[in-house]
């Protein structure tokens, strides 16, 4: 999933230098110069969604994975007080809930039975806008269905 992750952060740096290639374009008078007034924008941190209000594909940037009975919410509360400072509200969640996430993330962190803390997204680009400001640790970046009972 590692790759998914890379293709996201390359379009976002290639979006970020088009753009940048564009403003810089023009012709040489004076009109050109750089406005001092103009503000520095940072991009909106993206819109978390429920994972059990759609029957969409989503995405899901996990950020701490434990091995479940190893201490699972006190060893994940440092995550879940660092993403409610953001504005996230979360909780501990099961990586089987998500179509083919245990698996992915099992193979990646060696743990047989993950339990993890992770933001869901409805779209890859929300969930790469989320991964490029979140100055914590990723795990992961999974996509799949919602696969556990409401």
């Amino acid at each position: 999933m590692r790759q998914t992750r890379r293709s996201i952060v390359a379009a976002l740096t290639l979006s970020a230098a088009l753009l940048s290639t564009a403003a810089c374009t023009g012709g040489g008078g004076e009109d050109d110069a750089p406005d001092a007034t103009a503000e520095v924008t940072t991009p909106a941190w993206p819109t978390a969604i429920d994972p059990t209000t759609t029957t969409e594909p989503f995405f899901v940037v996990w950020t701490e994975i434990v091995e479940t009975g190893e201490g699972d919410v006190t060893a994940l509360q440092p995550a879940i007080d660092s993403l409610s400072a953001l504005g996230y509200q979360t909780l501990p969640w099961d990586p089987a809930c998500q179509s083919g996430t245990e698996e992915k993330l099992a193979g990646l962190t060696g743990f047989a039975d993950p339990l993890g803390v992770g933001v869901v997204f409805a779209t890859a680009q929300d969930a790469g806008m989320f991964d490029t400001l979140y100055e914590g640790s990723t795990v992961s970046v999974t996509e799949g269905t919602y696969t556990c009972g409401a």
